[in-house]
Formats: C-alpha cells, sequence, structure tokens
C-alpha cells in the first residue's frame, strides 16, 4: 500500500473545488465510480441522514461548509493551506478491497495519523475519503481529504507526516497480506499525469511502462554499451545522450510518436527502474573504459552509425540455453547465501533472463510480472547509491552467460518454451527456499517480492500443466556436500530456429530534441 500526494501537492484553500474533483470524472476521465465509503460523520454515508442528498444540486457546496465548519466557526486562517489531499492505493496484483474494508482502514489511518478526536471525543478534524474505483494503471485507490482545523480550533500537526504513513502503510501491508513495497527512494518513479492521458487516449499501457519493458529487454540482450544501442534500436524506441564535459554519463529514451503532431515523453533511464540507469547498465559491461568514452558521444548521437544486423541464431543456442541454466541452478543456491551485494547482482540477472525469455511467451504478461516482482527484491538498500562491482564466483557468469543465449534465441517450439520455463521455476524457487540461509537475511519487503513472483510463475500454463503431469516438482535444497536434485527436464531435441530479416528502425533522436522529459 502506497500513500501519496497528488501532483499538485498536498496542501490547498479549497475544500468544495477538491470535492468537485473528487466527484467528477477525472482529467483522464479516471473516475469510473467516486462515492464516499468514509466521512467524520456517518451520517453523510449509506443509510445516514445526509445520505439521501448526494448526488442531487447543492449537495457538494452542503458537505464543504460542513468541513469547514469548525474552520469558519473559530475563524481560523491556515497560511499553507487548510485542506490536506492523500492518495492511498494497493497495487493492482492485490484486486480490489472492497468499501468496507477502505472504511475500516481509513477510520484506523485517521486514528493513527492523529486527525481523529482527542481522548476525550472531541477536538477532532472533519475528513471524507472517496472511493474511485480502479485508477488507469488498475490499482484499487481511495482519496482523503481532510480539514486540518480541529473542531477545537487548533491546527492539526502534520510534522514527518510522510514517515508515519510510511509506518502505517507498511504495518496494513503485514496484516493484510498484501504486496510488499518497497522502502521509501527504492524502486520506480510515480506515473505522470501526461502519460495517464496518452495511455486513456490509445487504451493502451502507459509510455513507461512500455519503454520499462522494452529497455529492460535490450538491456538483457546487450552485451555492451553499442550492443545496447542496436537493441534500442531494433525496439524501435528512440534515445539521447546526457552529457557532461562531453562525455555521456546517462541517457533519455521515448517512444516513437505515433501521431506527426504528438511530443515524444522522454524519460532518463533511472526513472523507468533504478537498476536501468546508464551507471548500474555500465556496471554489467566489461568492455566500458576511456576507450570507449572517447567514442560514445558518437554512437549516441548518431554520428557514428550503429550496426542493427540481426544477431546470428542457432538451434544451438537453446541448447546452450537450457544445458546453462542447469549448470547455475546448484551455483544460485549458493551463492544467493553471500553478502547483499553478491545477492541482489544474482536475482538482477535472474530478471535479466526472464525479460529475454519473456519475448518468446505468446502470454508474456505472467512471466513480466515475476520479472518485475524480483526487480522489486533485487533493489540494493536505500544508502547504497553507488553501483558496485559484480561479485565474481559461480552462478553470476552462468546467468549472464544463459542471458546471452537467450538473446541469441530465435522462437522455439513449445516443447523448448516449456522446458525453459520449469528452468526458469526450479531456479525462482531455489532462491525463494534458500533465501532464508542469507546473511544478512533480506527485508521482509524483499521476502515478499519474491514469494509473491514464486506465486506468479506458478500460475503460468505451462507450470500448472507440468503439475497436472507430474513433470513439475519443487526443487530439493541439498545440505551441505549434497547435489541438487530438480525434476525439471532437459529437453534438447526439437530445438529450430527461424530466421527473421532485419527491419528499418527509427534513427536516435539528436540531443536537444523535442519533447517533454521525465
Amino acid at each position: 500500500m502506497i500513500a501519496k500526494a497528488p501532483e499538485n501537492g498536498k496542501r490547498g484553500s479549497d475544500t468544495q473545488g477538491l470535492l468537485r474533483y473528487l466527484f467528477g470524472k477525472g482529467k483522464a476521465n479516471e473516475h469510473t465510480d467516486p462515492h464516499l465509503v468514509a466521512a467524520w460523520d456517518p451520517e453523510w454515508l449509506e443509510g445516514g441522514a445526509f445520505a439521501q442528498l448526494v448526488g442531487h444540486r447543492g449537495w457538494l457546496p452542503r458537505l464543504a461548509r460542513d468541513i469547514d465548519a469548525a474552520m469558519t466557526g473559530h475563524e481560523v486562517h491556515v497560511a499553507d493551506g487548510h485542506v490536506y489531499h492523500v492518495v492511498l492505493s494497493v497495487p493492482r496484483a492485490d484486486g480490489q478491497l472492497g468499501d468496507e474494508v477502505w472504511q475500516a482502514l481509513i477510520d484506523e489511518a485517521i486514528e493513527h495519523m492523529g486527525f481523529g478526536p482527542d481522548t476525550g471525543g472531541v477536538g477532532g478534524c472533519r475528513w471524507v475519503a472517496v472511493h474511485h474505483g480502479l485508477s488507469v494503471e488498475g490499482n484499487d485507490h481511495v482519496h482523503l481529504l481532510i480539514n486540518l482545523v480541529r473542531g477545537d480550533g487548533t491546527i492539526a500537526n502534520t510534522y514527518r507526516d510522510w514517515p508515519r504513513w510510511r509506518s502505517w502503510c507498511l504495518t496494513v501491508e503485514e496484516r493484510l497480506d498484501l504486496i510488499r513495497t518497497a522502502p521509501a527512494g527504492a524502486g520506480r518513479k510515480a506515473t505522470s499525469r501526461a502519460e495517464l492521458e496518452r495511455a486513456a487516449r490509445a487504451g493502451n499501457r502507459t509510455d513507461r511502462q512500455r519503454l520499462t519493458q522494452l529497455v529492460a529487454e535490450a538491456a538483457a540482450m546487450a552485451g555492451s554499451e553499442l550492443d545496447f544501442l542496436a537493441h534500442l534500436q531494433r525496439a524501435d524506441v528512440r534515445y539521447k545522450p546526457r552529457l557532461s564535459e562531453d562525455k555521456v554519463i546517462g541517457y533519455a529514451v521515448a517512444l516513437s510518436a505515433d501521431e506527426e503532431d504528438t511530443e515524444p515523453l522522454w524519460f532518463s533511464g533511472s526513472t523507468l527502474r533504478r537498476d536501468l540507469s546508464l551507471p548500474r547498465l555500465r556496471a554489467r559491461w566489461e568492455d566500458h573504459g576511456l576507450r570507449w568514452d572517447a567514442i560514445a558521444e558518437q554512437f549516441w548521437t548518431g554520428e557514428h552509425a550503429v550496426n542493427t544486423g540481426d544477431v546470428h541464431r542457432t538451434q544451438a543456442a537453446w541448447r546452450e540455453l537450457t544445458r546453462l541454466l542447469e549448470a547455475a541452478q546448484p551455483a544460485v543456491e549458493e551463492h544467493v547465501a553471500h553478502d547483499r551485494d553478491r545477492w541482489s547482482h544474482t536475482v538482477g540477472e535472474i530478471v535479466d533472463l526472464i525479460v529475454a525469455l519473456a519475448r518468446f511467451d505468446p502470454e508474456p504478461d505472467r512471466l513480466q510480472r515475476t520479472a518485475d516482482h524480483l526487480a522489486r527484491a533485487a533493489q540494493l538498500e536505500r544508502h547504497q547509491r553507488r553501483p558496485q562491482p559484480r561479485q565474481r564466483g559461480v552462478a553470476l557468469p552462468l546467468l549472464v552467460a544463459a542471458t546471452r543465449a537467450a538473446a541469441a534465441c530465435k522462437d522455439p517450439a513449445p516443447i523448448v518454451l516449456a522446458a525453459v520455463v520449469l528452468l526458469i521455476w526450479s531456479i525462482v524457487k531455489i532462491l525463494q527456499l534458500a533465501v532464508d540461509r542469507r546473511q544478512p537475511p533480506p527485508t521482509a519487503s524483499a521476502r515478499q517480492q519474491i514469494a509473491t513472483a514464486a506465486d506468479q510463475l506458478a500460475d503460468h500454463p505451462i507450470l500448472r500443466t507440468a503439475q497436472r503431469t507430474g513433470e513439475c516438482g519443487s526443487p530439493v535444497l541439498p545440505e551441505p556436500g549434497m547435489e541438487l536434485v530438480s525434476r525439471a527436464p532437459f529437453v534438447t531435441n526439437r530445438l529450430h530456429g527461424l530466421d527473421r530479416p532485419s527491419t528499418t528502425r527509427t534513427p536516435p533522436a539528436q540531443p536537444g530534441n523535442g519533447g517533454r522529459s521525465r
């Protein structure tokens, strides 16, 4: 669960104006079913004395006057704005909580944050909670509007309110078994209004969501920075560098505009996902150095052409991939028990591997969601800002090689895809079972993300079929000195490749081109 302020801030001075917005259609028609789910005065809720006024002429001004009554009566002016506006939301994977659950949660939040009555039952703030249904991104959410002037004329204390909101949200996640969200400062940026509007018009995912997938795929398949640019061009992704003293220190990407008069929305790599920033990506590529620094700008700006010729792919690539995955299973079990950086890098490489394989799945959403949850689990702690060198060992080179092999593959036969998914399943289960051995232990949020990733993958049609036929089982974690046993089949026959012709790609954007940046 997340508590956040709207784009225009959490404080305002127009109670009625905010109510009009909350009960309107929204800027992107995202308000599908606005209705009250909780209020300081239950008479405004269904079955109450004022409930019959809802929806009729003049009811919003009446509600606004009631909310502002204490402020008006005590003649209090709040310099920064008396309206306090917070949005509470849960991820799409948690489904819809329902009005009764939201009402109980809002009542609890009001008490936790100190907006309710004092111990004598008087002096509380006046507030309402409005439920909108699902957001454009599919998240169930409510808006909480509070007048900060309490019943006795004092102003509610909002000092360090976000840490208090965060603490409460984590408690709710634990109690209701909701998806655990990352610690503050980790993960991805919030979706902007411009993205939501464009997604609503297209009836599609937001630009950020699509770019995150495409850039993650390109990063997973690339063996160098130049290779990364080639994969971006093949995916029809526009890119431009961020320069400092004639050196490329970052980048931004955008989808090719679907309409001539539509400005592209640009996103830096770190706003898509923190591990997609250029410093983090360069930490993967061993060939990055001074020699590349001297020529990188020419390739990023298009002064030197990037070779986008199709990578040579053969049946041997699938055989090599399955071989590497089998070899990686015992290595992963040993690898994740080491330090936090080593664990994070290993999980991150598994994410890259799943992203590279998702493009072969006729229904890739489940693999993509699995990768998304593992990526959250792999996020380093907040104080670790600098990318650390990749730790050597056995598992990481095997996983890197497996990802490169997946990138070199063509569309597989169904039996081959099934074999690879089963092997991935074994590795994810090893990761889930071995996580208890990690020192220092991962956070509760990371554990939950791994568990959710395993649940997502377990519901894959291939896994469901394998479970019915008895071909899929949980991997057996070895005791020291024992070999790991997995019942995932190793399939090397019926491998084939399908050649794809190279296609013309959109050239990279020049630095300083138009469009909005994020």
